[in-house]
């Protein structure tokens, strides 16, 4: 029982850190993300390292080449060169920040990768964590519910 009363005042402290759904960005994000009015924009952090960034980064890919949404990544490998391999090697052509100081990623502070927000004139309408099997479906379902 003390456990379970445990995790759950964790898990709750950590999503008041977060950024939340319904949440305004702050406008040093908004100043960073460049994002143009009226636009839908899938936010999507990941790294290197991340197995499921891996497998989900060329479905995301999908969604910005088949203009569903416009897509900004948002990289926080702590080596700006490690992340731009892994950009290269996944052939990823959606615009890509380079978050080296932590900025952005402490900012939203997801509560895991990939972690996918989707924004509509800088308010917060939908987040997603962790691995989605066919995510560009599920992204695309989501784009079709909030317009």
């Amino acid at each position: 029982m003390f456990k379970k009363t445990l995790y759950a005042l964790l898990f709750s402290t950590l999503s008041l850190m977060a950024i939340e759904t319904g949440e305004t960005l702050a406008q040093k994000i908004q100043t960073q993300l460049k994002m143009e009015k009226d636009e839908v924009y899938v936010i999507n952090f990941f790294a290197s390292w991340c197995k499921s960034c891996k497998k989900e980064l060329p479905l995301v890919n999908k969604i910005h080449r088949n203009q569903i949404s416009k897509v900004i990544g948002i990289n926080v490998d702590k080596n700006k060169e490690n992340g731009e391999a892994f950009v290269k090697e996944l052939e990823l052509t959606f615009p890509i920040i380079y978050d080296e100081e932590k900025t952005l990623v402490e900012s939203f502070d997801p509560l895991g990768f990939p972690a996918i927000y989707y924004v509509k004139n800088n308010k917060v309408l939908h987040r997603i964590f962790g691995a989605v099997d066919d995510i560009d479906e599920q992204i695309t379902a989501d784009l079709k519910e909030i317009e």
